[in-house]
């Protein structure tokens, strides 16, 4: 059944925390079909003049019953941000006035990051916890829910799983409109064993950050990596493109050596195979039982894991041999 348009006394009743704390509700951009309330938006300004300028939005997502729960949505700008460069940060519950203080929690001045070469800003989903911390203020958890950070004319994102059994974040590298790149599939595969390869599809270039845990401690994980991803691809970015072989070249070696372990392992078992029908073994020998089960167990295990091994001769790491990472001339055939 389909939920009625928002009335004019529903959101008088809902507005009551909101007022309360300077907010108003915008009822041109409120859509009422939807459900949707949008509210004024407001500045923070830095305690210093060079200070950045943050303009908050909120938006509240009501449920049309008593007993469900309502969906609030903090949209934030900055003014040395680019254009489009927005953090958002998300709540659910069914008390406004304990949502709106878990916003008050986290500053929009956090979910931004300015370094030498990169802007970076984060979204976050909140999870409220049990009680208040010793300040007052309600005990709260942040989710990852994306990243987006510009490395002078590139764009990176990070997209956090949606299901908690998916500890896939997805990470893509996106060009100036116009311009194609050449990138080495191993390009964030050198940052640990969590990194795949990169996998261009069209002008995109994906790759993936395997996290595993739960909340908040998967989220604060990623953040880490992502952290540690985006400076790496400043500093590759910066340098020449030779260079990056020159200064990662032990692990890129070790990169080859882990997409060569799929092979190494198939390798071994056939080699094993062939060497015990030359062991005279007894029918109650462990070892026989555990040769004659092993190929399905291998088998069961390798159905059962997220991505199956691509068995492979992996390519030798040489150097780079383009003068400059983005080509903005047509890409030839």
């Amino acid at each position: 059944m389909a939920a009625h348009p928002l009335s004019h006394h529903e959101i008088l009743s809902l507005v009551a925390p909101f007022t309360r704390r300077g907010l108003h509700p915008d009822l041109q951009a409120t859509n009422r079909q939807e459900r949707r309330l949008v509210f004024k938006p407001v500045e923070r300004v830095g305690e210093t003049e060079d200070a950045p300028t943050y303009t908050e939005t909120l938006e509240l997502h009501c449920a049309s019953g008593p007993a469900t729960t309502h969906k609030l949505k903090r949209t934030t700008v900055c003014s040395c941000a680019p254009e489009n460069f927005e953090a958002r940060l998300e709540i659910e519950g069914r008390d406004l006035s304990d949502m709106l203080a878990c916003f008050d929690t986290v500053p929009s001045a956090s979910q931004f990051r300015f370094g030498p070469g990169f802007k970076m800003v984060k979204c976050w989903r909140l999870l409220r916890g049990s009680g208040l911390t010793p300040t007052g203020m309600p005990a709260t958890q942040k989710a990852l829910t994306h990243m987006a950070a510009t490395l002078g004319d590139l764009t990176v994102t990070a997209t956090a799983p949606t299901v908690k059994a998916d500890p896939e974040t997805v990470i893509e590298i996106l060009p100036p409109e116009g311009a194609h790149m050449r990138l080495p599939d191993d390009l964030l595969a050198v940052l640990g064993w969590n990194w795949s390869l990169i996998r261009r599809r069209r002008d995109t270039w994906r790759g993936i950050l395997k996290t595993s845990g739960r909340e908040p401690d998967r989220s604060r994980r990623a953040e880490l990596n992502l952290d540690r991803m985006v400076e790496h691809l400043v500093q590759t970015f910066g340098d020449a493109p030779a260079r990056f072989h020159d200064r990662l070249y032990r692990a890129r070696w070790g990169v080859a050596f882990r997409r060569s372990l799929p092979l190494l392992v198939s390798l071994t078992l056939i080699t094993l195979a062939a060497l015990s029908s030359r062991l005279e073994l007894s029918e109650d020998s462990v070892l026989r039982m555990l040769i004659f089960n092993a190929p399905p167990l291998l088998m069961a295990s390798v159905f059962c894991m997220r991505r199956l091994p691509q068995i492979e001769i992996p390519p030798m790491p040489r150097r780079l041999k383009a003068s400059r990472w983005i080509q903005l001339d047509p890409e030839p055939a």
